[in-house]
Order: C-alpha cells, then structure tokens, then sequence
C-alpha cells in the first residue's frame, strides 16, 4: 500500500497524468488526421482549379475589352472585371488550401509560385479596370487595345498548355514559352513607343498622359506575369519528367 504523501505515490500521480494526456493527443492528432483526409478526397483537384482559372481569367480579360469599348458608361463593366477577379481569389485560395494537403518539396514550392503567377494576371486585369474607374479617361488609346488584345491572346495560349496538364509535352512547352516571350516583348514595345510619343509630341495633357502611363504600366506588367507562369509550367513539367525517369513519386495533384 503506497502512502498518499509519500514520494512513491508523486511518482504514480505523475505517471497516470502523463498517461492521460498522452491517450488524448493520440485521440485528437487521429481526429485531426481523419479531418485532414476528409479534407483532402473532398478537394478538387490542381488541374480542375487550374483550368477554372484560366477560363475565368478569359472572360475577366473579356470584360475588360468591353469596358474599353464602353468608356461612355463604364460601371457594368468595372463591376464584371471585380466580379471575375473576386472567382479568381477564390480559386486561388482553393489551390492553395489543395496544396497545403500535400507534403512540401520543390515540386510545392514551384507551384505556389505557379498559383500566385496566376493570380497576379487576373489582379492586373482588374487593377487596369480601377484605374479607369479612377482616371475616368474621355476616350480608347490605341496603345490599351494593342497591350489588352495582346494580353488575352497570352492568355488563351496559356490556358491550352493547362489544358494539357500534367500531361504536357515539354518540346510544346518550350515553343508555347518562346511565343509568350515574343509577345511580351511586343507589349513592351507597344508601351515604350506610346511613351516616346508622348514625350516628343504634345498628344494628350499632362493629367491624361499620367493616366494613360499608369493604366498601359499595369497592362504591360500583366503581361510579364502570364510569360513567367508560363516559365513556371514549363519547369514544373520539367520536374515531373525528371522524377519520373527516376522512379521517384509524383503527387497525383501537383
């Protein structure tokens, strides 16, 4: 019989808390796994999500072409593109939450910049309609149609790579990267040109010149994100082909 003051009985006291706690962390990190699971076979997968971007990303650059048409009455139009932009948050957040399932590794890492790359796309198109809204510009420069009617091309190029995905076939990739290349030089040009005209040739006032720089700025950096997503696929695939080749694993949805 142990004594209840005595240092045995302290010893046993200390064994069966220790005991206790340690059934119920067994219990919770098992309920906890069981959610996480749960979570993980409700997801939907990084090849849906990204496809439902893309195509969101479409109808946003859409939008955004409308509105250009309809500076008169601009408001329906700068409500679609936020409208767009906000599914597009969504679907970011999602492929994140997807990603965040999985165990971390390089192949992680390149997509979550992948996933940010494409949200910064549909933030740029979106951006560019709130500084319509702001600027309130009287009419089109031809420059904005050049840049957007660009940029949607990207983009739709893009999204017929993701179409293929994970299935891509890295020499199409290569060529898709290359095209996308060129055609952000060519927005580059397009701006540096407008620019130098203003410059050299009083078009606009000064107030409008401003304006039209900021809004062609943020059009032009939009299409440096839909080059780098692009770069981004093309090493992802790469990573995939590579452990593949030497029999590595490969998360089914990264």
């Amino acid at each position: 019989m142990i004594a209840h003051d005595s240092p045995e009985a302290a010893v046993f006291h200390d064994f069966v808390i220790m005991g206790y706690y340690s059934a119920l962390f067994r219990d919770t990190a098992t309920k906890s796994m069981n959610v996480k699971n749960s979570d993980f076979s409700a997801s939907r997968s990084l090849e849906t999500i990204f496809r439902e971007h893309l195509e969101n990303t479409v109808n946003c650059g859409d939008a955004l072409d409308q509105l250009f048409r309809n500076l008169p009455d601009p408001e329906t139009h700068i409500n679609q593109v936020k409208h767009l932009e906000e599914i597009g948050d969504k679907l970011t957040a999602e492929a994140y939450r997807a990603l965040e399932l999985l165990n971390y590794s390089e192949q992680i890492r390149i997509t979550e910049e992948l996933v940010k790359r494409l949200d910064d796309i549909i933030d740029g198109i979106n951006n560019t309609a709130r500084l319509i809204d702001i600027c309130q510009p009287r009419q089109i420069e031809n420059a904005a149609h050049d840049i957007l009617s660009n940029l949607i091309s990207m983009i739709i190029r893009l999204q017929q790579e993701f179409a293929r995905y994970p299935d891509n076939d890295s020499a199409n990739l290569r060529i898709c990267c290359k095209e996308l290349k060129k055609n952000e030089e060519y927005a580059d040009l397009v701006y540096h040109e407008w620019r130098k005209k203003q410059r050299r040739v009083l078009v606009l006032s000064l107030i409008e010149e401003n304006n039209w720089t900021e809004i062609l700025g943020v059009l032009e950096q939009t299409t440096d994100s839909v080059y780098h997503a692009a770069l981004l696929l093309e090493r992802l695939v790469r990573y995939r082909h590579n452990n593949e080749k030497n029999g590595n694993f490969i998360a089914h949805d990264c």
